[in-house]
């Protein structure tokens, strides 16, 4: 498995909560119109259907948007560089010697047989 930033697992977290969210509304809204019978719990039936698509309708929305301002913060807060694959200082693109341990990356891309380091996600 991949490693993963926290702000992923706190994007994850939230979207597992608004599925839990979306499936109690959708599941609490069945129970209302107990005891009822005729127009009644004809009228109620239609009223709690229509308030329960509306409630959904409501937290899809919000859903979207919260998924769409979480996905540019991650994009913004992404580290910069790319990892050093001996230390793991993260390096700015340009650099070709790693401050901290001392590793050329351009002498290491020109030995034939060593994989490049991973990149970051």
């Amino acid at each position: 498995m991949p490693k993963w930033r926290p702000f992923t697992w706190v994007i994850v977290a939230i979207n597992v909560l608004f599925l839990i969210w979306v499936v109690a509304g959708a599941g609490g809204a069945a129970s209302n119109c107990d005891g009822l019978t005729g127009n009644d719990l004809d009228a109620c039936e239609a009223g709690t259907a229509i308030g329960a698509s509306i409630g959904i309708g409501i937290i899809l929305v919000l859903w979207f948007l919260v998924d769409g301002i979480l996905g540019v913060l991650w994009l913004v807060t992404r580290p910069k560089g790319r990892p050093c694959p001996v230390c793991g200082t993260r390096v700015k693109e340009g650099v070709t010697v790693c401050p901290k341990c001392g590793h050329d990356f351009r002498a290491a891309a020109h030995e034939p047989g060593v994989p490049p380091p991973p990149r970051a996600i």
